[in-house]
């Protein structure tokens, strides 16, 4: 599951102090969410006094590198290694709005209504939007090459199934009475379907 691969990414090196920083930062985000991580939260973690992280880091910084962690993670994720893109996609679409995924929606809207006002989350968001879209869209494309389903334009496909996500997952979370999980992962499946011409039937 995609919140093992994160945990797993932020725990693979414990060097020096800069590292144990930077790595206590990413665990203390994925547990506390960015509007509640504190800087002593992230010196206790990685058993560093508030100086040196002050050294190494400015805080805005820090929170956004750590944040933009753990969502490569969520992108390598997308589209395992020796997975055939059909069950990539088939993942991606069952899984979306599965109750372990609340906490990276949370992220994720958290870091879309900093991002106004904070440069470093902005552009973390900004890089991490590209890197899941180009993802996506090379799963996608790599589906068509295979003949398992026929798209017009697979990047255009991308963009609004992540619009269709992102918009079923906010709704979810604000607990919209009129949509559940289930009912969210058919309306983005309708989606797909739609958007396929002569898909392969499996």
């Amino acid at each position: 599951m995609v919140n093992e691969v994160c945990m797993n990414d932020t725990k693979t090196s414990r060097g020096g102090g800069r590292d144990r920083i930077f790595q206590a930062a990413a665990e203390v985000i994925y547990e506390k969410g960015l509007a509640e991580a504190q800087t002593r939260m992230v010196t206790d973690r990685a058993k560093v006094g508030t100086g040196l992280l002050n050294h190494y880091f400015k805080w805005p910084e820090l929170r956004a590198a750590a944040w933009e962690l753990i969502f490569q993670a969520v992108v390598r994720d997308l589209w395992r290694s020796q997975e055939t893109p059909r069950d990539a996609l088939d993942r991606f679409l069952e899984e979306a709005f599965a109750a372990e995924a609340r906490l990276f929606w949370k992220l994720w809207l958290e870091a879309e209504r900093l991002a106004p006002g904070d440069k470093p989350i902005a552009e973390a968001l900004g890089r991490i939007r590209a890197q899941m879209r180009d993802r996506l869209t090379a799963l996608l494309q790599e589906g068509m090459t295979n003949e398992d389903w026929s798209l017009p334009d697979p990047a255009a496909t991308a963009v609004r199934l992540e619009a269709m996500r992102d918009g079923l997952a906010g709704m979810i979370l604000s607990d919209d009475p009129d949509l559940d999980a289930s009912l969210a992962v058919h309306h983005l499946k309708r989606v797909f379907d739609m958007e396929t011409v002569g898909a392969k039937q499996t």
